[in-house]
């Protein structure tokens, strides 16, 4: 039978995994928070490429230089942006 201390050491441990588990977590959603928002600014910055209403072209091309990769991950997603699946398929490998 086991003691008291092990089950103690047993919910610890148990405890420490959900910790970890939860902080990769919360870093993975920012991460992907952040790309989203970097993608919203690209797109707001450099809209016109794309049709939508946007800022004057001399605001873009003066942030052309600090966007290069806002710019490589909006052309990414218009890539996949004919279809909801498309993006998800694309995370798979080929076969």
């Amino acid at each position: 039978m086991k003691s008291l201390a092990d089950i103690l050491r047993g919910i610890v441990d148990a405890g420490k995994t959900l910790d970890e588990i939860q902080r990769r977590r919360a870093v993975e959603i920012t991460q992907w928070e952040y790309d989203e928002l970097r993608h919203v600014f690209a797109l707001l910055v450099l809209g016109h490429a794309v049709g939508l209403p946007a800022p004057p072209v001399e605001v873009g091309i003066g942030l052309l230089p600090f966007m290069e990769d806002d710019i490589h991950l909006m052309l990414s997603r218009l890539d996949t942006a004919h279809s909801p699946l498309s993006r998800l398929f694309s995370t798979f490998p080929a076969i």
